[in-house]
């Protein structure tokens, strides 16, 4: 039986949905997408690449999910991994966790990606 992977946009929104009542939801962002995925990468296996692959704890780790959990970045130059999911049967365990765990996402700090363009002034003559 092969695996079935849900990409980790997806878990995470339903982990969320499933953890932040109604009434405490916000408007679904981008930056909201890697916090919740951030905190499911703790507790369930995170795949990535093409082929996918199960990505090293260590390497989730130092790493930083971005562009709604799209996309796994690294500050010292290793290559990002795109293509992330878990499988579809580590999401329930790791909803639970986090349950438990008593994490709050209707409290997390993110932050949403800067939407403007780089300014370039022309070079001042003296």
């Amino acid at each position: 039986m092969s695996a079935e992977y849900l990409p980790l946009p997806m878990a995470a929104a339903v982990a969320y949905l499933r953890l932040v009542g109604q009434e405490e939801r916000e408007g679904a962002s981008e930056g909201l997408l890697d916090v919740v995925a951030s905190a499911l990468s703790v507790w369930v296996p995170v795949y990535g690449g093409v082929p996918r692959v199960r990505l090293a704890d260590e390497l989730v780790a130092r790493g930083r999910l971005c562009n709604g959990a799209t996309r796994l970045r690294f500050r010292d130059g290793t290559p990002p991994v795109e293509n992330l999911a878990i499988l579809q049967q580590d999401l329930e365990a790791g909803v639970r966790r986090l349950e438990r765990a008593g994490v709050r996402f209707s409290d997390a700090l993110h932050e949403q990606a800067p939407r403007r363009l780089p300014r370039v002034f022309p070079p001042t003559g003296t």
